[in-house]
């Protein structure tokens, strides 16, 4: 037999499980980098990537960083060595703090990335910058790319999602 009292224990156990429901991440600064380029697809191959070089634990911690994450067209056509470079290669879309474009410009448009070479801002335009890689003491060379969709907060940091992988030449 149902009663009262039976409906509203049900009941009561019925929020109490809707208050374990898992939150959905989103790029407003709550989440960290891994998990935000987890619910993009179009960089999954490049979140894969990571966490084959195991620098998903580093972009796990405290941070701050910026990472320019390829979409997975980008790094589908970006040479083997880049595919399958590990840490070392990757550590090239990757920068300590948190740059969002406006800080990018004031530090007249480069950023110096965890493997040492630099990325510059060398054309496009302020809503979608045209970047590319220079090694330090060199003019910018080799491929470029396009931030498609910059400044995607996240609690350690910046996600620029760009359109084509960066390799010095």
């Amino acid at each position: 037999m149902i009663t009262r009292r039976s409906l509203f224990a049900a009941g009561g156990g019925a929020l109490a499980l809707a208050g374990c429901a898992t939150e959905q991440v989103t790029v407003d600064g709550r989440f960290p980098i891994m998990s935000v380029l987890g619910i993009m697809s179009d960089v999954s191959n490049f979140r894969s990537a990571l966490r084959s070089a195991g620098l998903d634990e580093l972009l796990a911690g405290a941070g701050p960083f910026t990472v320019f994450a390829p979409t997975n067209a980008a790094l589908e056509g970006a040479p083997p060595a880049m595919r399958e470079g590990g840490a070392p290669v990757l550590r090239n879309l990757i920068a300590s703090g948190r740059l969002r474009l406006a800080d990018i410009r004031a530090r007249d448009g480069r950023v110096r990335m965890l493997s040492g070479i630099d990325i510059r801002i060398v054309g496009g335009s302020n809503a979608a910058p045209r970047i590319q890689a220079v090694r330090v003491g060199a003019q910018p060379s080799g491929a470029s790319a396009t931030i498609i969709r910059p400044d995607l907060l996240c609690s350690n940091g910046i996600v620029q999602v760009i359109d084509s992988v960066l390799i010095p030449a």
